[in-house]
């Protein structure tokens, strides 16, 4: 789906919907994330998974993943494809899809429906898709879906999804408050305290001394390719054009007199009035206010009946009929300045109008009305002209134009990147910065998939525009062995002395398992580990003002008292082990009503996040779902580069 529907869980639910499809597809573009079910199905050999009636092909996941690869690399350039498919980000695609899909077959066996009608409206309301005049701009549409690498059935498909989502999903999640007696128990959970000790046993202090042979190191490289790998960059290629670039013609004398003709209206005589008026409910009420605003003050009278005047603005007769009636306007436009007209009968109840200013303006002939028209009529062609120029180069781009062939027949100059990262930045050339208004090109030019493809970008609402297209595309590997042999070298060594720590942290865990005390155990692993460290607290404090919580203390959380346990650090950091020794739970009836209230408050956010993942799990149950585990594990070897047979 545009965001996945587990995404949608929780307060991220609440996030998505109440910023609509603006944002939703301005993140499916920026994210290229919305590659619909069944537009790439089984390209590139087999099915992955089996929903339901639907199937997930190879290609099509390949396709989702390097899109939410390049969506991961906007926030950390320097991420690979193999660190991407380590963290989990190849299953948690295929999740998404699985849950999409399971989510929209069983919204419409209960029912649910998304009609075309529906689908248009939404895509209509895209501002992607509007052109340079405003308005919905089917070749800008037909343009960023292929940009993407969708068609527009996939397309319709996602959305379709969504508008599901918001029928059903938003409803069951939407949960304003539980009972007191629900949260206690998490009141009482929050005020636990615990407390523990723990040690730090260190990886570089078991590091080896001596350098390994340069075939060690290469085998190390290998299997540990990632940690060295430069993310892909590319060199991109661009254009810049305004409107200085696209001639506007003359406005002419007959093209004025044509207008003018046209509109002799607007030109001829008018009367525009300001009104002070206020309704009452009912005609005795009104005529009251009237009598007591005979003197001037319709406010002052409004106000001795306990209801307030309003004033409008400059308008003409036609304008404040449409707003109180046309009796009201007929009785208001016939009164002398200053006058109080009624009650009348207007559709909100009955009114008393009072004349507050009346303005004449007076008939222009075509020569008075001649410099305004000629400035309207010039601003039209201007901006005729300029859509006409963007999609003339919309068409030579969709035409097969080259970015050289354009620019030379339109004489634009091309500018050329050297390699950078999707956020700009070269590691080649360090002192490289593009210019502000094209760093969203170059974050576009990273959700394109082909070289030499072009492409239009808008720098300045119907001002100032681009084209683009990526020259060279470098993909993401290794330096030359020799220029990173040193952080192969240091690597290798803090790898080797983990794994030491490690020995050594699970040989301490067995002895205090045995019945030795936390520091005899360290004593009996040897020397070269830390002290042992009081650690604990209260588990609310955890996480508190979004600070990242110790891993330390996360563990001592999640353990039985009494017991003992060790963790591995990341980045080959080394090893904690730590013993919880008390745990301190309230009773959850002695927690006073206010703080009760209080911790109950964001938790009904979570239960009913909690009942929208149970509504996709049953969704998924009842769909049914099969993976190909095999040919999952193909795709993933194929995404790494990795040359081993599948498991």
């Amino acid at each position: 789906m545009i965001t996945a529907i587990r995404s949608l869980f929780g307060s991220t639910l609440g996030k998505i919907l109440a910023l609509g499809f603006v944002a939703l597809v301005g993140l499916a573009f920026a994210l290229g994330d919305v590659s619909g079910t069944g537009g790439f199905g089984g390209v590139g050999g087999g099915n992955v998974a089996k929903v339901g009636k639907e199937e997930i092909g190879s290609g099509e996941l390949r396709e989702r993943v390097r899109q939410a690869y390049d969506q991961a690399r906007q926030q950390n350039p320097e991420l690979s494809m193999a660190a991407f498919l380590e963290s989990g980000g190849l299953d948690a695609t295929l999740n998404g899809m699985i849950e999409g899909i399971a989510f929209e077959q069983y919204a419409e066996k209960l029912g649910f429906s998304v009609s075309k009608r529906m689908i248009d409206g939404e895509i209509a309301d895209i501002p992607a898709f509007r052109g340079v005049s405003g308005s919905f701009d089917q070749t800008r549409f037909e343009a960023l879906l292929r940009e993407n690498g969708l068609n527009e059935a996939a397309f319709r498909k996602d959305l379709k999804q969504q508008l599901l989502a918001r029928q059903i999903l938003a409803p069951i999640s939407n949960m304003p408050v539980i009972a007191p007696a629900m949260a206690q128990p998490y009141a009482a959970l929050l005020m636990e305290e615990r407390e523990g000790s723990a040690t730090f046993i260190p990886a570089s202090a078991f590091a080896p001394t001596t350098a390994p042979s340069d075939a060690v190191l290469q085998q190390y490289l290998k299997t540990h390719v990632a940690r060295f790998t430069v993310p892909e960059r590319r060199i991109v290629q661009y254009a810049v054009f305004d409107r200085s670039q696209a001639p506007v013609p003359a406005v002419t004398d007959a093209e004025i007199a044509d207008f003018f003709k046209k509109n002799e209206s607007a030109f001829a005589a008018k009367q525009s009035r300001r009104f002070e008026q206020v309704t009452a409910p009912d005609q005795a009420t009104a005529a009251k206010i009237a009598s007591a605003a005979a003197g001037g003050d319709l406010g002052a009278a409004a106000r001795g009946a306990g209801l307030s005047s309003t004033t409008t603005g400059s308008v003409t007769q036609s304008e404040f009929g449409a707003t109180a009636s046309a009796n009201a306007a007929k009785l208001a436009f016939a009164a002398a300045q200053g006058a109080v007209v009624g009650p009348v009968q207007t559709p909100l109840g009955w009114s008393v109008i009072k004349v507050a200013q009346i303005t004449d303006t007076p008939a222009r002939n075509l020569a008075a009305a001649t410099p305004d028209i000629r400035a309207e009529l010039a601003r039209n062609k201007a901006n005729e002209v300029v859509v006409d120029y963007y999609n003339a180069i919309q068409d030579a781009v969709n035409g097969g134009a080259s970015i050289e062939e354009v620019a030379a027949d339109r004489k634009l100059t091309v500018v050329t990147t050297p390699a950078v990262l999707p956020n700009g930045q070269s590691p080649d050339q360090p002192g490289f910065a593009p210019a502000p208004e094209i760093a969203g090109i170059i974050t576009q030019a990273f959700q394109s998939n082909a070289e030499g493809e072009g492409h239009l970008a808008t720098l300045q609402e119907n001002e100032k525009f681009a084209i683009y297209a990526v020259k060279t595309i470098i993909a993401a590997a290794p330096p030359p062995f020799e220029k990173i042999r040193a952080n192969v070298l240091a690597d290798w060594r803090f790898a080797e002395g983990h794994k030491v720590a490690g020995t050594k942290a699970e040989a301490i865990v067995k002895a205090a398992k045995g019945g030795k005390s936390l520091q005899d155990a360290i004593a009996a692993a040897g020397g070269n580990i830390g002290t042992v460290q009081n650690i604990g607290g209260r588990r609310a404090q955890l996480g508190q003002n979004g600070a990242p919580i110790p891993q330390e203390l996360a563990l001592l959380f999640s353990m039985a008292k009494g017991s003992v346990k060790s963790t591995e650090l990341p980045g080959n950091r080394g090893w904690m082990v730590v013993a919880l020794n008390k745990v301190e739970r309230p009773d959850p009836k002695s927690i006073d009503a206010a703080r009760v209230t209080a911790i109950a408050a964001p938790l009904a956010s979570a239960f009913g996040a909690e009942q929208a993942a149970a509504f996709m799990a049953e969704a998924k149950r009842r769909i049914g779902v099969k993976i190909d585990q095999k040919q999952l594990n193909r795709l993933r070897q194929e995404l790494t580069g990795a040359t081993q047979t599948a498991e």
